[in-house]
């Protein structure tokens, strides 16, 4: 009987962090940092590491190219490793 409290409480658990997880992205996209569903691109991925939303940008280019989580980190890492524009005088 305890197991299937513990089995419940768990699937409680994960769908409540679904659906928080839902919600911030909605309301990413209700802000504008994140495009809508299918229209995203490299601009927006690289818009989202300039803004310090790393793993959004990792969502996001996983989404875009259809990789692995690896993958898309990686190339988010790379692009913020990219110098930006300097000093202008």
């Amino acid at each position: 009987m305890i197991i299937l409290y513990l089995v419940v409480a768990f699937v409680a658990a994960a769908l409540a962090l679904n659906a928080l997880n839902r919600r911030k992205t909605d309301d990413l996209r209700q802000t504008g940092l994140l495009p809508p569903p299918g229209r995203g691109s490299a601009a927006d991925v690289e818009r989202l590491v300039a803004l310090g939303r790393k793993i959004d940008a990792i969502k996001l280019y996983r989404e875009i190219h259809r990789s692995d989580l690896k993958t898309a980190k990686d190339a988010v890492d790379r692009m913020g490793e990219k110098p930006g524009p300097g000093p202008t005088r």
